[in-house]
């Protein structure tokens, strides 16, 4: 199923609810790369993955939009669509729904992500200066 859905909580100074975020729909692999991810680079366990409920959790406030990013450049989802409700506890929830294009695409990340994620931005910086230097 290459749609996924993040739910969480946008961090505002008025809000005290914010819970976190819960990611809907990862592969087994793909929950167990991100919780690994987001636990080495916070040095702390933020993230857990719960292969019962299919969902990979973010009890840490504010992480949402940061949850996001590392799913994009981690697994190579992209962001399709997002929402906002705000809930009668006063809560201001936000979901997005996301999409990765190709299997194909997929799998050869699969094997090496550490090192496909940092080639993007390597690769990303190497075009931007031939396109100075051109």
């Amino acid at each position: 199923m290459p749609y996924i859905m993040v739910m969480g909580s946008l961090s505002a100074p008025h809000l005290s609810k914010d819970e976190g975020a819960t990611v809907y729909g990862l592969k087994s692999e793909e929950r167990s790369a991100l919780v690994r991810e987001m636990n080495s680079s916070f040095g702390m366990v933020v993230a857990s993955s719960s292969d019962q409920e299919r969902t990979v959790r973010v009890t840490q406030k504010g992480l949402t939009l940061v949850l996001v990013n590392r799913i994009h450049g981690l697994l190579g989802y992209d962001v399709v669509s997002h929402a906002m409700a705000m809930t009668n506890a006063n809560r201001e929830l936000v979901s997005f729904t996301m999409y990765k294009k190709s299997s194909a695409n997929s799998h050869g990340q699969s094997h090496g992500q550490t090192h496909s994620h940092g080639h993007t931005s390597s690769h990303k910086s190497h075009s931007h200066s031939s396109v100075v230097t051109l």
